[in-house]
């Protein structure tokens, strides 16, 4: 060859070329399906929070560090719970 590449160094070039796609495709299905199973909870994690945001913070009026304290958890429970 021309540039001083020999034909067999040509031939590995083109393998190399050939296998990128099929473990890029194998590595996007993996992904995708990755999605598929999660992107429902994490939607609904997602809306959790925010829901508690709404609630806590602008209707409460209260701290959002205080939403994710379990003692705030356990008293509210407490209170809809105990017997009267």
């Amino acid at each position: 060859m021309a540039n001083g590449i020999t034909q067999s160094e040509v031939g590995n070039l083109s393998d190399n070329r050939k296998k990128a796609p099929a473990e890029s495709k194998r590595w996007k299905k993996a992904v995708l399906t990755f999605l598929k199973w999660t992107w429902i909870p994490f939607t609904g994690i997602v809306a959790l929070l925010v829901g508690l945001a709404i609630g806590y913070v602008y209707i409460g009026k209260q701290d959002f560090h205080e939403v994710l304290n379990v003692n705030m958890w356990r008293h509210a429970f407490d209170l809809i719970f105990a017997d009267t």
